[in-house]
């Protein structure tokens, strides 16, 4: 007769159970469950010690959506908690998600359901990634997008395709890149040799190593002529830092240069005020709307203001400065 339950303590406030027969072990609890072993196999108990899943597996992982994944032979399957077996027979297999599962066979990628039937047909090379409920999946060397229904809304006809972000994704058309919306329209042309994510409404893109940024419709908010462009969100005061003609600046959301391309380092705003560096390397201190807040100094170097204070160094002396650019004594 097949055992049934393992002896032991469970501990509610460490989540771990200790078999009274040492040569079980048991790994953390997980929503009740937790995989254990005799040495060879692997199978789950519950937190009274019950075996759900006999320790027979090869692998065994906790449940998710009431589905746990087994391993039987080198090959994946599942089992529920009623003991209801999906066959091993699966080369990779992933967790369920709303009740469906991306398994592979035969080398291709395909969906099933927790009954074992076939949701999405095995024709994918890669896929189950998602964002936005659309998945990224990829098809005779092509890449295109499929809904949460398994239609391929973006068929697979591009050579490369991101994850949606505000309802738009970069996809790559030989060396350009454009933006699809989740009917497979091209919303903006394939014109850029790169572009990123949206964030906020607007995106960075790239041709002939310039950057600039755009809208969700394509319009310019500034052109193409910085050498370097950070993501808005990268720095606290809500500004953008930008490079042109290897000198830094800052811009805000609408294009403007609120701190001109003219320093050789532009720190990241730190307690609203950022550490400049001119030409002539003197140092000082801008808030965010670009104004001078701490006038250039010779300074040998300063720091970023850290609990209302800035380390600054002048010759071989090192001391303070508040945000007045006063020494603090």
């Amino acid at each position: 007769m097949a055992q049934t339950k393992i002896a032991g303590i469970y501990d509610k406030s460490t989540r771990t159970f200790i078999p009274t027969d040492k040569t079980y072990k048991v790994q953390y609890f997980m929503k009740g469950h937790a995989t254990v072993s005799d040495g060879k196999s692997f199978g789950i108990i519950d937190s009274t010690g019950v075996i759900v899943v006999p320790i027979i597996y090869e692998d065994a992982n906790g449940f998710s959506e009431g589905m746990t994944r087994i391993r039987k032979g080198g090959l994946y399957g599942f089992l529920n908690k009623s003991g209801k077996e999906i066959p091993c027979v699966y080369e990779e297999a992933k967790g369920f998600s709303e009740g469906r599962v991306w398994v592979k066979k035969n080398g291709k990628w395909g969906r099933i359901d927790t009954d074992g039937k076939e949701d999405i047909p095995f024709i994918y090379d890669t896929a189950g990634f998602s964002s936005e409920d659309m998945m990224q999946v990829k098809r005779e060397g092509k890449f295109g997008t499929i809904n949460k229904k398994g239609q391929e809304v973006i068929p697979c006809i591009y050579d490369g395709i991101g994850f949606f972000k505000e309802g738009l994704v970069v996809a790559t058309k030989g060396k350009k890149s454009g933006y699809l919306d989740k009917t497979g329209k091209v919303i903006i042309p394939f014109i850029y040799d790169l572009a990123d994510d949206f964030k906020d409404g607007l995106a960075i893109v790239r041709n002939n190593n310039k950057c600039g940024l755009i809208d969700k419709k394509g319009k310019e908010i500034t052109p193409l002529i910085y050498d370097g462009m950070d993501k808005f969100g990268n720095d606290q005061s809500g500004l953008a830092r930008v490079q042109k003609n290897n000198k830094w600046g800052f811009i805000n959301k609408s294009g403007k240069e609120i701190v001109p391309c003219a320093y050789i380092k532009a720190n990241f705003f730190h307690e609203g005020l950022a550490l400049l560096v001119k030409v002539d390397g003197k140092s000082g201190y801008v808030d965010a709307s670009g104004k001078t807040i701490i006038p250039f100094t010779e300074y040998t170097s300063a720091e970023n203001f850290r609990n209302g204070k800035a380390e600054v160094r002048k010759d071989n002396t090192i001391f303070f400065i508040n945000k007045l650019g006063e020494p603090i004594k």
